[in-house]
């Protein structure tokens, strides 16, 4: 019996994710092609001011053009040098910006793809967009694992997939391979199979250094599972220590190139990163709220973003979630610490699965889920155009 039930939620499983999946990716992707490929006539005047002719032709920049120019700016563009040629190798300084800040899993996984394919741009994409139906896949059967009904596991994989920057889990950038790693590490947690989750989180932190942040929520399960079964310490408990071996693997390596095994974190000046309050850059938007965007920073979309994962985490708090509480306190306060403005949060955000599913039990009520699924698909639209038309806003 319980073979069967396991069968019916994988099969669903699957089949839920692929519809999210392809929903978002073909919405994003007719929304990219469209926008790449109108063009406007110089502005002309008429009584109500200026106006624009547009056209749009998609026929005037071909598909895989487009793809590879919107997949090569930014971090992208980051990830793929460092696939095609390494990390630089000179004693550290700060003078400019370096590749020492990007952790080396994506892009070994990036250059491993690209052997067999000899392009990486449109490999990126392929490859960020299979781990991330994969990682739908196992937040699908995480959220019912922990004894959620069906369409609350639809809801969180919906939400997740129409994230108004969800489209950075289709770039040739950590999106994707980090939401699995970390999904499928509180999976194996959640399933009693410890050195499973403390092998695949250390995976996770050599892809980003939030990948330490795993330890604090695991090292909560195993206490509470030690607790529930009334047990004592088993050596399994060692599997914890497995989580921080990326990070420090990746600390050697940069210690042997640059003679700093901190450089992935020191070299954050180059990019105007210090640490402070975590307020501190929520408090700046408080200030000046009505200017809703300024260069990168979608200051808007960025604080909404982060304020809606604080209010996620107390949630959890409340329901006495402690470990996927922990986990979303912890990976939105430290990137806020670290900055003077609100760049990027939202993509920080995209990442932290557990909130996606405090807004499942929200969309419960159905005009919340209404306005969720609006909001979002309205945001990912717009969101999308930008990206196509590379305004920065759109790529922080």
């Amino acid at each position: 019996m319980l073979r069967i039930i396991h069968g019916i939620v994988a099969d669903s499983s699957i089949r839920f994710a692929f519809f999210a999946f392809t929903l978002t990716r073909l919405l994003i992707l007719v929304v990219i092609l469209l926008s790449a490929n109108t063009t406007f006539d110089p502005p002309v005047q008429d009584e109500f001011g200026d106006i624009h002719e547009s056209k749009t032709l998609l026929l005037n920049k071909r598909p895989v053009e487009v793809l590879r120019r919107v997949t090569l700016g930014a971090d992208s563009l980051w990830f793929t040098n460092i696939a095609r040629n390494g990390y630089e190798k000179e004693a550290f300084n700060t003078n400019t910006q370096h590749t020492w800040a990007y952790f080396p899993l994506y892009p070994l996984l990036l250059r491993t793809a690209a052997l067999a394919t000899g392009e990486y741009p449109l490999t990126g994409m392929a490859l960020s967009s299979l781990l991330f139906f994969f990682g739908l896949v196992l937040l699908y059967r995480l959220v019912i694992a922990y004894d959620y009904v069906v369409s609350t596991a639809e809801r969180t994989v919906f939400y997740l997939a129409a994230f108004p920057v969800s489209y950075f889990f289709a770039l040739a950038q950590t999106e994707s391979l980090f939401l699995l790693l970390t999904v499928s590490c509180f999976y194996a947690a959640r399933k009693d199979r410890w050195w499973l989750a403390g092998i695949i989180g250390a995976f996770a932190s050599a892809t980003r250094f939030a990948g330490i942040f795993l330890m604090v929520p695991l090292s909560f399960m195993y206490w509470q599972n030690m607790r529930v079964a009334n047990r004592r310490l088993k050596t399994d408990v060692a599997s914890l220590l497995l989580i921080p071996l990326g990070l420090i693997a990746f600390m050697i390596y940069l210690r042997s190139i640059t003679g700093n095994a901190f450089a992935f974190a020191d070299i954050q000046v180059a990019w105007g990163h210090s640490l402070g309050m975590f307020w501190r850059p929520l408090l700046g938007f408080l200030a000046d709220p009505w200017r809703v965007s300024f260069g990168w920073d979608f200051r808007l979309l960025n604080f909404a973003s982060a304020l809606v994962a604080l209010i996620c985490g107390l949630v959890l708090l409340k329901r006495r979630y402690w470990a996927l509480a922990l986990y979303t306190l912890i990976s939105v306060v430290v990137p806020l610490s670290f900055q003077l403005s609100l760049q990027s949060l939202a993509r920080y955000v995209l990442v932290i699965f557990p909130l996606f599913l405090v807004l499942a039990w929200a969309g419960r009520e159905p005009r919340i889920d209404q306005i969720i699924r609006t909001v979002f698909l309205v945001l990912l639209t717009l969101m999308s155009a930008m990206l196509a038309a590379r305004v920065t806003l759109a790529l922080s």
